[in-house]
């Protein structure tokens, strides 16, 4: 995920892909868009998540599994550290922070792009899943 990228090449990419599902046909547009319902994850939420709770618990939320591990684990250090009298604690909670206020502060488009990827990956199941008519 690129924080960096412009909301107008976000918006393009995101009418393209919107154009090649409303050219499939509509057994696959069905299959598409179940799956987009089930997978698709909120922005707020994120949000929430990254606002509420210390330790990178958002990163779970998009299944971003090694990043809420490192997180977990240098906040724990940082906590062992500050409990036992060392200083450089701060300094890791202070990375900690440093890192996190941008992915809160660019919490819509960092879904935004998740979501794109999701939903990349679905067209392209939808192109290749043998379906049947219902």
């Amino acid at each position: 995920m690129n924080i960096f990228e412009s909301n107008h090449d976000l918006e393009e990419k995101e009418q393209a892909l919107s154009q090649q599902v409303h050219a499939l046909e509509v057994t696959r547009k069905r299959y598409y868009f179940a799956q987009l319902a089930a997978r698709i994850k909120d922005p707020d939420t994120y949000a929430v998540l990254n606002w509420s709770f210390i330790g990178g618990f958002h990163h779970l939320y998009l299944g971003r599994y090694g990043l809420f591990l490192g997180e977990i684990f240098l906040l724990i250090v940082a906590i062992t550290t500050i409990s036992l009298g060392i200083t450089s604690g701060w300094f890791i909670i202070g990375l900690l922070v440093l890192f996190e206020l941008p992915q809160l502060f660019f919490s819509q488009k960092i879904v935004r792009q998740y979501n794109y990827s999701v939903s990349t990956k679905i067209l392209c199941e939808a192109r290749e899943k043998p379906l049947v008519e219902q």
